[in-house]
């Protein structure tokens, strides 16, 4: 038998790789460089393993399997017996392997454990064990002191789906970069950036002849505040309620004069004095009803994303949208050649066509080639549009567009004029097309006052963050930053959205890729490890603990937690669904469905070989099993639409309360957005239908008054973000019904 040169000089080779750990571990230089520690170095006793040669009673020290060099760390793996089935005693099958660390500088290091994706059984004092699989096997975050680190290892776990030989192969730690690295940002504005709101007035006729108006509680508003509602037709003029409305911000006009316009109007009463009036919402009674407002656009298309915002700084929301409404994804399986261009169109809310600015060949037709937002970025009232951009025709020969220059563009809210451009980051780092062709934007309040626009490329390997400050015209970079400044446990692990929130208390936003959370200084944060998430909610979906939580479907086959409940601050996982998952799909769920179970519920749903939904979820904020039977497929949309706290159903056309299947009100066309936009609290919905875009609101009468929902910033930013990725619907910072 030929023995593997490198086994013959352990000795020499342990003293030599400590000596490098610790030199390494002690420059600066190097800081965010993992260490690796061969299995076979550290680990005790050395006869509890033979070389070469398998058996049932052993761990294996195996070097020559093929292609060993380039499966194996050095080409060396310690390999168990088989283990068919979980081992009735401890001592049965192989021995227990302790692994010792000590030649390693003291502090917080993400420790990872090098082998083959089967279970195997690990405890940190010996006693207590756990089992751990899957292809990311991570041990977490670790505080390493000067004793070093240990770990015990046993072959007692089978893995259900391959049972086998589980494999130790090495230890890795990652240093935990300095948090500080970065400086925080400091923006140029003194108080945070926010949008001058109206009252949104909204008037619709219903059915029975009479007309429904709504407006928004503002949170300037005092807790006294109360309303007047005047009403103009024709001639006539009146007040039409006899003392001020205080318990809601709607009223239904049952006595409308008939087959005229009737002109509406509100006004603050605080103390007996009357304040500014609203804008103007009219209404024509009409025996059919009408619950959506429309926008007449320019053409008979229908769009794919929209974006809100306010973009001549009346104090009402105006729409950007970009069409046609369809999608090719980089994917190989699921590419093709872009048939036409995307265009990005501006609207007031009055209808009034104000631009249109075709993003080119250089942008493929796909979410994820065309990245753009709309959002009032230096502070003047007045929304900015944002577009990733190219040059010319750069396509290939295919039709792909794999090279030529790219940028970040700024766009005049109401002219859709170009004010300011800065490079994109660039695809160089990226192993493949599919991979470089992941682009999102997002914004966060990273100085808790300034608007930042980040851009980002990637999601499933290299992930690139830049963050802009934008003013007087200007784009200024306040940081970058790529996944290997963190050791590479961040590698991989973006999402289909982004989510911008304050989760530790210091009023500066933290910015979610997905698995993984940057500080609001450009730094690393945390990671779950877990890869990449289909869907993930930010939001307060447990009230009974403080701050906020988030909830993941991840993509990634993984043994366990492939949903899962994260605390927003640490990235501590709170609670995981225990079962193995194939692919966790789509968009998912997190809203208030039920009344009977307190906080937010979370729904999800797995995959089969074919991609089709094959087990589904309905969890409760602890993580408990609701229902197991729900045919909601891989995802459904939610709105506050009736007069209670929860959220209501929205399946294809139809809106419904849980677990009814009586329509409360229906849609005509695809809904591709939901935020508070008109009206009370209660949200809308942004349809679309050909040539016209509608924003369908309730029309039933409220049961209390709460502030608008745009004025949430997490809220905010996460309806401003739907014009981005997958849409997912927004997120409050409070659960309305724990209020």
């Amino acid at each position: 038998m030929q023995t593997n040169p490198r086994l013959q000089s352990l000795p020499c080779l342990v003293a030599t790789l400590a000596l490098l750990g610790s030199a390494v571990a002690s420059q600066d230089a190097l800081a965010q460089q993992p260490l690796r520690f061969e299995a076979e170095d550290i680990t005790e006793p050395k006869d509890a393993w033979q070389v070469d040669k398998f058996s049932e009673d052993k761990w294996n020290l195996w070097s020559t399997d093929k292609d060993a060099e380039k499966k194996w760390s050095e080409g060396v793996v310690l390999q168990s017996p088989r283990v068919m089935q979980d081992r009735a005693k401890p001592e049965d099958g192989a021995p227990v392997l302790h692994a010792v660390v000590k030649d390693i500088k003291p502090g917080k290091y993400y420790v990872d454990l090098g082998g083959v994706s089967r279970a195997i059984g690990i405890s940190f004092d010996g006693k207590t064990w756990q089992r751990i699989e899957g292809s990311k096997r991570n041990l977490g975050l670790i505080e390493v002191g000067e004793a070093g680190f240990e770990l015990w290892l046993d072959d007692r776990y089978a893995s259900a789906a391959s049972p086998g030989s589980c494999y130790f192969d090495y230890l890795q730690f990652t240093p935990l970069p300095d948090p500080n690295r970065k400086p925080k940002v400091e923006g140029f504005a003194k108080t945070r950036v926010e949008e001058p709101l109206g009252r949104g007035i909204v008037a619709l006729p219903k059915a029975d002849g009479s007309i429904y108006v709504g407006w928004r509680l503002l949170k300037g508003d005092s807790e006294d505040t109360a309303f007047n509602i005047y009403r103009r037709s024709g001639s006539d003029q009146r007040q039409l309620n006899d003392v001020p409305l205080a318990k809601t911000t709607d009223f239904v006009d049952k006595t409308p004069a008939p087959g005229v316009k009737n002109e509406y109007v509100v006004a603050p009463v605080v103390g007996g004095k009357v304040g500014r009036m609203s804008e103007i919402a009219a209404a024509v009674p009409s025996k059919e009803g009408r619950d959506y407002v429309a926008v007449k656009l320019d053409g008979d298309h229908t769009f794919q994303k929209c974006g809100i915002a306010d973009l001549n700084g009346d104090g009402v929301y105006d729409y950007v949208i970009k069409q046609p409404n369809s999608n090719i994804d980089p994917y190989e399986k699921y590419w093709n050649r872009s048939p036409d261009t995307y265009k990005i169109e501006a609207y007031l809310a009055d209808g009034t066509f104000l631009w249109r600015y075709d993003m080119g060949w250089a942008i493929e037709r796909g979410i994820w080639y065309s990245p753009w937002l709309a959002y009032d970025l230096d502070g003047d009232g007045k929304a900015e549009v944002c577009v990733k951009a190219g040059e010319g025709d750069p396509r290939d020969q295919d039709g792909r567009v794999a090279s030529g220059p790219e940028y970040l563009l700024i766009l005049d809210g109401m002219t859709g004029k170009e004010t300011a451009r800065v490079e994109w980051p660039d695809r160089g780092d990226f192993p493949s097309y599919n991979y470089a062709s992941r682009n999102q934007m997002a914004v966060a309040f990273l100085d808790g006052k300034t608007p930042s626009l980040l851009v980002v490329r990637g999601t499933y390997n290299v992930i690139q963050v830049r963050a802009y400050e934008y003013q007087s015209g200007k784009l200024r970079q306040q940081w970058r930053w790529n996944d290997a400044e963190e050791g590479g446990r961040y590698r991989g692990q973006g999402a289909h959205s982004m989510h911008a929130a304050d989760i530790d208390g210091d009023g500066r936003d933290e910015v979610f890729l997905g698995s993984a959370v940057l500080d609001d200084n450009g730094v690393g944060l945390w990671s779950t490890g877990l890869g990449h998430p289909d869907h993930h909610y930010v939001g307060d979906i447990d009230p009974s603990r403080p701050g906020l939580e988030v909830y993941y479907g991840i993509e990634a086959r993984a043994p366990r937690n492939g949903c899962c409940l994260v605390d927003a601050r640490t990235g501590e996982i709170l609670w995981g669904l225990d079962v193995p998952t194939r692919h966790v799909h789509s968009t998912g769920m997190c809203a208030d469905i039920d009344a009977t179970v307190p906080g937010i519920e979370a729904y999800s749903s797995d995959t089969d070989a074919e991609k089709k939904s094959n087990v589904r979820w309905l969890f409760d904020a602890k993580g408990n099993i609701l229902r197991d039977d729900l045919d909601w497929g891989f995802g459904f949309k939610t709105v506050h639409w009736d007069a209670d706290l929860q959220h209501e159903i929205l399946r294809g056309r139809r809106i419904l309360n849980y677990g009814s299947d009586d329509a409360i009100a229906e849609i005509e066309g695809s809904a591709v957005g939901y935020a508070d936009v008109l009206g009370d609290w209660r949200e809308e919905l942004i349809v679309t239908v050909p040539g016209e875009l509608r924003i369908y609101t309730t029309t039933i009468p409220a049961a209390d008054r709460r502030v608008c929902l745009m004025q949430d910033p997490l809220y905010r930013i996460d309806v401003c973000l739907q014009a981005m990725g997958y849409t997912q619907c927004p997120m409050t910072t409070k659960c309305l019904s724990a209020e």
